[in-house]
């Protein structure tokens, strides 16, 4: 207890030296400065003030004609060398089998990953899992939607 109420003490301690210490800047700051200083600073602010709005709206229309603007094959090949996909490679479900043939497309080749068998199998565990789910959403959608033009038919 007393080490945590040692730390929380350092701890406002420390807040109110800087905030004491801000606050002594910033009075010495503008105490020191002279009349010309003074209007230097209010020009730039009110320069500031005057102009952002426009510098913003010439920014908006820079950016939004850049938007507009249709992107050449080569630049957007440029842009986007390497896509995740590609080295992800498709998502397809392997084979059950666990021989490892030279004809046969391995997973992971794209990468420096050589994975063990039993990675292999719950990797296609896993993929099998995700494309019958898949197939039941869309089976379940196809059936809901069905029911409703039956639903139409015998009410209309």
């Amino acid at each position: 207890m007393d080490f945590d109420n040692l730390t929380i003490d350092k701890v406002t301690d420390r807040l109110l030296s800087y905030a004491n210490d801000w606050q002594r800047n910033l009075s010495h700051t503008f105490s020191r400065l002279t009349l010309q200083q003074y209007l230097r600073l209010l020009i730039m602010v009110c320069a500031y003030m005057l102009l952002r709005p426009y510098l913003v709206k010439l920014g908006g229309k820079f950016q939004a004609k850049d938007h507009e603007r249709e992107l050449d094959p080569d630049e957007m090949r440029s842009s986007a060398a390497i896509s995740p996909n590609s080295l992800r490679g498709q998502v397809e479900v392997p084979e059950d089998s666990d021989s490892e043939g030279e004809n046969e497309p391995r997973m992971g080749t794209g990468t420096s990953v050589s994975w063990g068998k039993k990675a292999r199998k719950r990797q296609r565990y896993m993929i099998r899992k995700l494309v019958e789910a898949e197939e039941k959403r869309r089976a379940e959608e196809e059936e809901a939607d069905s029911d409703q033009e039956i639903q139409e038919f015998l009410v209309g």
